[in-house]
Parts: C-alpha cells; structure tokens; sequence
C-alpha cells in the first residue's frame, strides 16, 4: 500500500497473488452505486410501464449482466490477466486493438466524464467553486486512486461499501416520500411502446449498463491465487454488482413518475428537500470509486494495444483526455456523448461472447499455452475478431438511436430492443463456425522462440500450482 502498483498488463506470479473473492463483493458494489443508476430508473414511466413491470425488468436485465460479468471476472483468476489482454486469445493481437480501443478506452474517458460532471454539479450546490476547478480537484483524487493501483483501489471501495450504504439508505428513505406505487400502464407515456415491447427495451438499459463493464470484470481479480474457486468470483462478483443496482434501479423506477421529469442533480435535491446537501455529498463520493476504476481500467487499455508509456502515464493521459469531456459536457451530461456510450454497449456484448466461448472451447484446455499466446505478436488477427464484427453488424440492423437506424429498427415497436440478443447470436454462432478453422498465413507468423521460452515457463509455473 505503501507504493504503487508494479504490475500493469503483465501475467501476475503467484507469488503475487493474494486477497479473497469476497473483495469482488465490495468492488462492484460500490462501483455501482452511483447516480447513474438510478437516473436509470427514471425512464420506466417514460416507456409507460407500471411500478412492477418496472422492478422486474430492472432486476431480470441486471441479472443476466452480472452472470456474463461474474464469469469473466473468475477468468481473469485463472489467467492471471487484465480482461483487455484476454482479448488478445480469441481476436488476435493487433485484431484486439479495435475493440480495446472503442470498447475500453473510449468507455473510460466517457464514463469518467460522465459521472464527474455528475459530481461537479452535486459539489457546486454544496459550495461556491467553478467548474473547472472543482473538476480538476475531483480529478485529482480518482487519479492517485488509479495510480496507487490494485491493492488501494480495492481498500477504497470497502470504505466506499460503507459510506455509501449508509447515505443511500438515507437518500433512499428520504426519496420513497415521492413513492408512487399505484403506478399502472400509461399508453401516453412518451416513449410507450406497448407493455413487453417496453418492458424489455427498459430491462436492456440495465443490461447494457453492466455490460459496459465487462471489458475490464479481470482487471480486479487477476491478482486472487490461481485455485480460487471461479463459482465464489462469480457468486461475490455478480452479488455485489446486482444488489447495488437492482436497489439504486428500483428507487429510481419507484420515483420515476416524479423525478422522469427533472434533470439528474435537481431531481434528487427535490427528493430528498432538507437533507440535500446529504445527497450531493453522497454523489461526489460515489464517484471517486467508480472512476478511479475507469482510469486504472483505460490505462491497462492502453498498454494492450501497445502506447508506449507506464501504468501510471497512461492513467495521467486517460485522466486528461477525460478531464476535456467533462468541460465539454458540463452543460449537458446527458447529451449526444452519452448516446454514443450507448451505442458501445451494443458492441461490447458481442465482445463478451466471443470472449466467453474462447475461454471454455480453447484457452481453459491448455491455460499456460493460451497465456503465452496472448503476449505472441505473431498471432495478428484470429477468427474471433470476424466473429465479433459479425454481430456488430447483425446488431446493427436492430439499432433504433440518434447515430444510427437500422431497417429492422422497427420491429422493437412490438418485441422490444433486440439489438443485444441478435448480437450475441450472430457472434456466438460466426465464433462456433470459425474457431477451429486453420488460421491463414497472412493472419499469423510462426512463433517467436521468446514465445516458446514463455509458454515453457508458464507451464512450468502451472504444473507447481
């Protein structure tokens, strides 16, 4: 603790490894409580749906991200990786720079931003400070966070668990004052597209959240010893991101009648009244977590797809160019620049799925050759990265957004937003179709004999496990 993290995108030894996966518990739950979420919740009354069509789809959207994000988390235990790295298995080396790049580095300085502005707004309504200013303190301290590293991280998203839980409860308390649970369908809502087209549209919003995580579910439990036991990382993973947003969700969905209404910062002041310097508060110190999560994760990003800098630079480059979005959108947290982030979401979830089959069809048979493979810059490009173009692409025909409107766009008038379940499929399948096709020479060179020292060393390492 007493100096910064030494490793970055590296394979950790086990000597290095340490910690308990009940630590997952506490690091996604406090990266989740965040106003975000329950901004979230807002939108169920705008889709029309009533209070119990909203909580559900709350909770059946956040499940289903938490398991893909559980089980990513325990990979990262097994291969003792970044999750950025691991991309390098199924897309190659250089074909991983594509979706590292969009799907973690843009996220990161997105995502930052967004939530900083979040903060900035709070801080201002608690004291007289400029933006700028106030800015660039907060910044500042999700920074050093970042850069102290893994271990600091996880200590201050324990605190955080703390802090947080008892501020959200008071701001939960406070907020169910504007409860409105006789809330029914309303087919004049603005966005009402029919109970299960909206239902399932409204669940997305929460899935697509967690999704945006999952690029970086190992970069905080690669350092767990090599035998921990992948179902606990899953239980602890997934447990402590869904209790923090299925409650943040549901207040959200509960109050969405009244706060849907309002903008982010004004909504909660108006709902907690005389104990809103409590909620501001609240705000700026759920954020300091979260983000100095997202700027350790784009740094890692970084350095997989080879900027030639440290750890920490690329955390101080990843802070700045984020720091410039947040002046950007300091009016407007909500505005264009968070749709593009929602449009990432589409692209992750076929990331994801790519990922996920290469581990449990290839890289879990042989884990020390895997290892090695992902640090061989010979592999160029491999079939995984078709895949996931593939249902990029497929996903894009479903796509109903201000960037981008896909032909079949309007079928989600009447089953929903099928954007990720036709990503995920197209994907999945285009993987199963390829992964075990001979890889052409253009596509890959022979192995290095640097390589073939480093698997011999990793399986070596793995036999003594």
């Amino acid at each position: 603790m007493t100096k910064a993290e030494p490793f970055a995108t590296e394979q950790i030894p086990d000597s290095e490894r340490h910690g308990h996966p009940r630590s997952q518990f506490t690091l996604w739950f406090a990266a989740n409580m965040v106003l975000a979420v329950m901004v979230s919740g807002f939108f169920s009354s705008l889709f029309g749906l009533s209070v119990i069509q909203g909580l559900t789809a709350v909770a059946a959207g956040t499940l289903l991200g938490v398991l893909v994000m559980g089980l990513l988390a325990g990979i990262g235990t097994k291969l003792g990786v970044p999750q950025q790295v691991q991309g390098r298995g199924p897309m190659g080396f250089y074909g991983n720079f594509l979706p590292i790049t969009v799907l973690t580095i843009v996220s990161a300085i997105g995502w930052t931003a967004v939530n900083t502005v979040f903060a900035v707004i709070a801080l201002q309504m608690l004291i007289d400070v400029p933006f700028f200013l106030a800015a660039i303190s907060i910044f500042a301290v999700q920074s050093v966070f970042a850069i102290w590293g893994h271990n600091l991280v996880h200590l201050v998203n324990k605190i955080a668990t703390v802090v947080l839980t008892i501020l959200f409860v008071v701001i939960s308390i406070l907020s169910l004052r504007e409860a409105d649970f006789s809330l029914g369908v309303d087919t004049s809502a603005p966005l009402y597209m029919g109970s299960f087209a909206g239902w399932v549209t409204f669940a997305g919003f929460f899935f697509a959240y967690v999704m945006t995580w999952t690029p970086f579910a190992s970069d905080f439990s690669r350092y767990l010893p090599r035998n921990t036991s992948h179902a606990k990382v899953v239980g602890y993973t997934a447990g402590g991101s869904f209790i923090a947003m299925v409650w943040l969700g549901s207040i959200g969905v509960v109050v969405s009648s009244f706060a849907g209404e309002l903008d982010a910062i004004p909504a909660l002041a108006q709902l907690t009244g005389s104990w809103a310097p409590i909620a501001m508060l609240t705000v700026v110190l759920s954020t300091l977590p979260v983000s100095a999560m997202n700027l350790y994760g784009g740094s890692l990003s970084l350095l997989t797809i080879k900027v030639p800098v440290s750890r920490i630079a690329g955390v101080i480059i990843v802070a700045a160019l984020s720091l410039g979005m947040t002046l950007l959108m300091q009016t407007n947290p909500y505005g264009g620049f968070y749709d593009f982030l929602s449009v990432l979401a589409y692209l992750v979830v076929p990331f994801s799925v790519v990922l996920l089959l290469d581990y449990y069809l290839r890289m879990r048979k042989d884990i020390a050759g895997s290892v090695a493979d992902l640090f061989n810059t010979g592999r160029r490009i491999n079939w995984g990265f078709f895949a996931w173009i593939f249902g990029c692409l497929v996903s894009a025909l479903f796509w109903n957004t201000t960037m981008f409107t896909g032909p079949f766009a309007s079928l989600a008038n009447t089953f929903g937003d099928l954007g990720f379940l036709t990503g995920a499929v197209a994907s999945a399948v285009a993987y199963l179709v390829l992964y075990k096709k001979p890889v052409p020479s253009g596509m890959r060179m022979a192995d290095r004999p640097g390589i073939i020292e480093l698997r011999d060393n990793l399986e070596k390492g793995v036999s003594k496990s």
